[in-house]
């Protein structure tokens, strides 16, 4: 459970930065033009003109990475986070070229800009990128090294200062990315368990405390959703109501605690036998109700046959005694007539109590509604 949380946190941070920076489709390139134009006074139209054309395509490439992310399951995002450090990093890597090719040795007014291409770039990668660490970090790297390497390079005492003034900065770049970073972290993993626990919430009303099937209140909503179908699409809709046999003696000789569980190896026995599409519910006391779509009147009573028999072959042992229970089923089917579930329910009760009218422990089917 905790490696899928952690999965999934990490797959929110890769999708994060990967928003923040699907908004370089509409920045990057007028960005790129632009410097391109500035590079023209220290390089031949035609080297500037070649650094935006790759530049362009290199955009191109890693939006396109992009967008096929966030159309990809979650579970891949080790795979992804690979292949957007990839694109992303040949991006990085274009613009912090721009150091070799603007930066003239000697030259104040090269060094100015390339220095302030990539304090822009550092800023811009410490806003965009810090949702994911490790991205953040690899993303730096290049725009870092282009910062304060000329200015090292060139050696006067200006320089060196402004190296320094470089170094600084990134330091201070850094820092406050890694603390936007915790932060967005720590947002995610608090919504990460606000959603579990609304999860839960949700479960919780939708289910009963104590066998743990569906309560009734989901049973209603499922059964007109169920309904609304059947009637919609022709498609008969079976409703197994079931009563535990002589279930007040079993809490009168032996206490309710042994009661409970009774009706916790009864539900557990019932969920057994029922279908994953059927919707299983305790409607309260000992009496259970099955709801099982696309399914007709042969193959309702089969299958309420085989629950009669799994719990007939039930052994309970308690602290108390022995408990073999055994319960009577009504089976009642619409065909899509349009059918209240009300309806369908009291007929499933009159085969139920004509079952224990019977003798008990049987199977009755309900007559057919008559129109």
């Amino acid at each position: 459970m905790e490696q899928a949380n952690g999965a999934a946190v990490r797959w929110h941070q890769l999708r994060l930065y990967v928003d923040n920076h699907l908004h370089d489709r509409f920045l990057a390139p007028p960005l790129t033009v632009v410097v391109a134009a500035l590079l023209t006074l220290w390089v031949p139209v035609w080297q500037a003109v070649l650094w935006a054309g790759v530049e362009l395509v290199v955009i191109a490439v890693y939006v396109s990475v992009y967008l096929r992310f966030r159309r990809a399951p979650v579970d891949e995002a080790g795979d992804w986070a690979r292949r957007i450090a990839l694109a992303h990093g040949a991006h990085m890597a274009m613009w912090s070229s721009i150091v070799v090719w603007a930066y003239q040795p000697g030259d104040l007014s090269s060094l100015m800009f390339v220095m302030l291409v990539h304090v822009g770039l550092i800023s811009l990668t410490v806003v965009m990128s810090n949702p994911h660490r490790r991205l953040l970090l690899s993303d730096l790297v290049a725009p870092a090294v282009a910062l304060v390497g000329p200015p090292l390079l060139d050696g006067s005492l200006f320089s060196v200062g402004l190296a320094a003034l470089g170094l600084l900065y990134i330091a201070l770049m850094l820092l406050v990315g890694l603390k936007i970073h915790a932060s967005t972290l720590e947002a995610l993993l608090l919504r990460q368990r606000n959603d579990q626990l609304i999860s839960e919430l949700e479960r919780q009303v939708k289910r009963d405390a104590l066998t743990g099937l569906a309560n009734r209140r989901h049973f209603i909503e499922t059964g007109q959703v169920e309904l609304q179908r059947a009637a919609r699409y022709r498609h008969p809709l079976a409703l197994l109501m079931v009563d535990i046999d002589h279930f007040k003696p079993v809490n009168d000789t032996y206490g309710h605690l042994a009661g409970d569980e009774v009706l916790k190896a009864v539900a557990a026995v019932c969920a057994e036998s029922v279908r994953g599409n059927d919707c299983l519910a305790r409607l309260g006391g000992e009496e259970f109700a099955v709801l099982m779509p696309e399914t007709g009147l042969g193959e309702a009573g089969a299958a309420a046959e085989r629950l009669r028999i799994a719990v007939e072959q039930l052994r309970c042992q308690l602290h108390e005694g022995l408990v073999t229970p055994t319960v009577s089923i009504g089976v009642a089917i619409t065909e899509g007539a349009g059918e209240s579930l009300s309806s369908l329910m009291r007929r499933g009760d009159q085969a139920m109590y004509a079952a224990k009218a019977q003798g008990r422990n049987r199977v009755v089917i309900a007559p057919p509604l008559v129109a």
